[in-house]
């Protein structure tokens, strides 16, 4: 009888040692704006499309490259270069592909270079940057593969174009 008892003990505090080696983990898109590796994570992204025709919006700013047309429903395009690289005149990623992200309360869209990978990687290897705020580009770093990516935030792309346009 005690025996059984030691045994059960024995087996709920290996268990819940198990639990708790179990890591907290996010999947996350690694994709390209221009030979820049960059990461968001892929909860964010509804999807990513490629070949589509961008419309020209006049009296935009630079980094607004137009919209899109996905299944009738139009998305702003925002060509990451000019804000990323701090220059209004830096042109779009060669190849057509756009990421749609996951919003709802608009429809915003970033031309990146190139899909990479998705991966998993335990939350605890994201680094944020203690004084980022909402409006700023980069949330802090993820590190894979002992290399630490740049983190985007979709956020700050949506407040910039409000600011930009006038639409708070």
């Amino acid at each position: 009888m005690n025996e059984d008892i030691i045994e059960e003990l024995q087996e709920n505090t290996t268990q819940k040692a198990d639990i708790e080696e179990q890591k907290a983990m996010t999947t996350w898109l690694i994709f390209l704006i221009s030979d820049k590796k960059y990461a968001i994570r892929s909860s964010d992204v509804v999807e990513i499309i490629s070949d589509l025709s961008v419309y020209k919006l006049p009296f935009m700013p630079t980094y607004i490259e137009g919209v899109l047309n996905r299944r009738g429903e139009p998305f702003t395009v925002v060509n990451p270069n000019p804000i990323i690289q701090d220059n209004p005149n830096a042109a779009p990623p060669e190849k057509l592909l756009y990421m749609i992200f996951k919003r709802t309360d608009d429809q915003l869209s970033l031309h990146i270079s190139d899909i990479l990978l998705f991966t998993k990687i335990e939350d605890s290897h994201l680094k944020l940057i203690p004084n980022a705020t909402e409006e700023s580009f980069l949330l802090g770093t993820v590190e894979y593969e002992a290399e630490e990516i740049p983190v985007l935030n979709q956020n700050a792309f949506e407040l910039l174009i409000r600011k930009d346009c006038g639409s708070n």
